[in-house]
């Protein structure tokens, strides 16, 4: 099941070793011209909408799309574990990618003596990149299952995205009095939570799907 869900899922790695690759290409002019700067750090929060958008939606929305879902889920293997085949892969792949470019970032933009609560220094260092990209995924992957359209999902998530990142994450930082690493630790538990909970209906919904 693994090697399958691997074969499967070759262009969303593929397309995160691009993604990668570009950023560092940005990250290394920002290292030797500050005027790459701006655009190095903005293109940072395109790994959390692509993971949710091209390798989240299509796990299980595409398969339902075409049909070959009727397939898969009558063979030998129960579709929970073709679930979590597919779910355990991405998420491996997804993490990949966020150390990536964190190691990245703390190559090419050293932030040492810049305030750690700063927007940049906060979304890109330590726990709070690699949950929120697990959470991306996690939420990719039930917007598929409830609505079974990629582009529906796709653009739902876009949003909803937005709305954590920039709404709910920010809020959170705001009207805290914590330390970094406190705030850091909470943001944290709170996208694992999240995503546990999205993971359950994800399974749920493909469960109970005929």
């Amino acid at each position: 099941m693994i090697w399958l869900a691997w074969r499967q899922q070759r262009f969303p790695f593929t397309a995160a070793a691009v993604l990668t690759a570009i950023y560092g290409a940005l990250a290394t002019a920002a290292h030797f011209d500050a005027e790459f700067t701006t655009i190095t750090q903005l293109f940072a929060g395109y790994l959390t909408i692509g993971v949710c958008m091209f390798w989240g939606v299509p796990l299980v929305a595409r398969d339902i799309e075409h049909g070959t879902h009727r397939l898969a889920w009558t063979q030998s293997q129960p579709r929970t574990r073709w679930l979590a085949a597919r779910l355990t892969v991405a998420a491996a792949g997804a993490l990949a990618a966020a150390t990536a470019v964190t190691a990245i970032v703390s190559w090419a933009l050293p932030t040492t003596a810049a305030d750690p609560m700063s927007w940049f220094y906060y979304e890109s260092h330590d726990l709070v990149p690699f949950t929120r990209v697990l959470f991306a995924l996690a939420l990719g992957a039930t917007l598929g299952a409830l609505t079974r359209n990629t582009h529906i999902a796709m653009a739902v998530s876009v949003p909803v995205l937005g709305i954590v990142q920039l709404g709910g994450a920010r809020a959170l930082r705001e009207s805290t009095t914590m330390t970094y690493w406190q705030l850091q630790l909470t943001e944290a538990a709170i996208y694992l939570i999240v995503a546990a909970a999205l993971t359950t209906v994800t399974f749920l919904a493909v469960q109970r799907r005929p």
